[in-house]
């Protein structure tokens, strides 16, 4: 009796790991034919950059909308907008200095109402001596040249900015146009701007040097 128990046994626990591979096999299988996770959603850049007001964050922010506008192609179209846009401007202020005076009194409400980040009000005397013709001039040929000797996806672009940030002193229009073109709101100062594309550059010069450093894939 006891060797027909032990023969038994053997044989039950023969079924039950049998049973177990076969379960793990079609739990193996089951699993094998789910459809893999969806990705992570995409960091709302927009609404954090909305909700903060942390300088350091702006920048961080400010540089990640920096090259989304070059990725997306947004940057290229507002910057030709945005030079012809200042050309048209240059010519009547040209013509006319009633324009300008009236365009200056439309930038001084334009920084109460809906403040813009700008370090000083907009100048009269710029707009009387036609200081603010020559300053928007250069601006919008840099702009044009940004436009006609990039491609939009490499540091090239980021540096022409750069380089027309370093040249402003107390812009207004430019600088509301170089948030436009960046795609960056209106509390971004020309410090911020300038951190931004700081950082923006790194992560672009970093992207270059690990694409130039890897190794080519042999077959």
């Amino acid at each position: 009796n006891n060797e027909k128990l032990l023969i038994r046994k053997k044989e039950l626990d023969s079924d039950v790991m049998l049973l177990k591979r076969q379960e793990k096999g079609t739990v193996t299988t089951a699993n094998s034919q789910l459809p893999p996770p969806p990705p992570p959603p995409p960091l709302d850049t927009d609404r954090l950059r909305s909700a903060t007001n942390s300088d350091g964050l702006l920048a961080v922010l400010g540089a990640a909308q920096i090259l989304k506008a070059m990725q997306d192609g947004s940057a290229k179209k507002r910057t030709e907008e945005s030079f012809l846009a200042v050309e048209e401007w240059v010519e009547y202020g040209e013509q006319s200095m009633a324009f300008r005076l009236a365009s200056w009194r439309d930038q001084r409400a334009a920084q109460d109402d809906l403040q813009i980040a700008t370090d000083n009000n907009s100048s009269f005397m710029a707009f009387v001596s036609k200081k603010a013709i020559t300053n928007r001039s250069n601006f919008a040929k840099s702009l044009r040249e940004a436009c006609i000797q990039t491609n939009f996806s490499d540091v090239r672009f980021l540096r022409a900015i750069y380089e027309m940030v370093q040249r402003m002193h107390s812009p207004c229009l430019r600088l509301e146009l170089l948030q436009y073109v960046l795609g960056l709101d209106n509390r971004y100062s020309i410090e911020h701007v300038k951190r931004s594309i700081e950082l923006a550059a790194t992560c672009l010069s970093m992207t270059a040097t690990s694409d130039d450093t890897a190794e080519p894939s042999t077959s």
